[in-house]
Parts: C-alpha cells; structure tokens; sequence
C-alpha cells in the first residue's frame, strides 16, 4: 500500500510538457513576405507595448544601440532563462551603450505577465500577428512564434551581430553578446 501511495505521489509530481499557446493559431506572416535577411539594417516595424500601445521600433535605435532578442513566447523555459541572464547582466550592457528589448507572438498582457515574473529591466513587446518577426526572416512557420534571435542594432540602424537558432535552447551566451559589442 505504501508504495502504491508512493508511486501516486511520484506520478503526481512529474513536469508537464511546454505546450505552445500560439499553436495552430492562424500566422500573421507568410514565407512570400519581401525581408532582406542578408541585408546589414534592422527592419522597422509596429509592435505593441505591455499596455497596448503601438510602439515603432525605428525609433529606439535612432539614437543608440540596441540589443532586439526575439523569444518564443511566456511559456518558454529556455526563453526565460535568456531573459533572465540578460536581465542580470544590464551593467554590462549599459557600459556598452545598450538597451534590450524583447519581442514575441505573445499578448500584450502575457508579455506584460513574463515582464514582471522576471523582475526585468528592459522592455517586452508584443508582436502576435507576427508582422515584424516575419520582416526580420524570424518566423518560426507553422508554429505561430518566433524562431530564438539575438541582433544588435547600431544607432541609425546598422545590424553588427546576428545570431538566428534553430532550436528553442540557441541562444547566444551573454559572453558572446557582450564580446560582439566591444568598441
């Protein structure tokens, strides 16, 4: 009887799988998008704030560098592990001149619901119709998400540092990002 109960107890406490909200949920891009994925200037484009305002994202590099991060959605272990480590190592970063934003498929409200899960420092947009993941080349197809990437944008625009993953876990390290940010 006791190892009955203790079999239970065990099954009863295994992790559930990651299950993607998003999925097969209609896509907001199509593979037929004109993006210059080759091209060394980041894409403008429209995504929403935590609080459902539009947000134009040429206007945050203007000025100065910025780290975009595309992550594939709230519910991504390996997505919060990367925003956390950049959340972490805001010093760093800022001693290079830079700012993160994040952008996913998410709803303006479970990008606001990560955004203070993880305590972060930097912004969080929404992007659930996949319009700009779809100009940067990032889509994830078929999923309705985003592929895991890491750019930094110069100030005017200029991409010096791509890194696109083909799995949820390729991410750059935060050495590498800091090291590719070396003036």
């Amino acid at each position: 009887m006791r190892l009955l109960v203790l079999v239970l107890a065990l099954a009863a406490c295994r992790p559930e799988p990651v299950l993607n909200p998003a999925k097969g949920r209609a896509r907001g891009g199509t593979p037929e998008v004109a993006r210059d994925l080759t091209g060394n200037m980041a894409q403008a484009g429209t995504v929403t704030t935590r609080a459902g305002a539009p947000l134009d994202l040429g206007t945050l590099w203007e000025k100065q560098r910025v780290v975009v991060v595309f992550y594939r959605g709230h519910w991504c272990p390996h997505c919060k592990h990367q925003l956390g480590e950049l959340n972490q190592h805001q010093k760093e970063l800022a001693e290079r001149e830079a700012i993160v934003v994040a952008i996913s498929s998410d709803t303006p409200e479970d990008a606001d619901v990560i955004h203070k899960k993880l305590g972060l420092a930097f912004e969080v947009y929404s992007d659930a119709e996949l319009a700009v993941i779809t100009k940067w080349g990032v889509e994830d197809y078929g999923k309705g998400i985003s592929l895991p990437a890491t750019f930094v944008v110069e100030p005017g625009g200029a991409i010096s540092y791509r890194k696109v993953g083909d799995k949820p876990s390729d991410h750059p390290s935060i050495e590498e990002l800091l090291a590719a940010m070396k003036r």
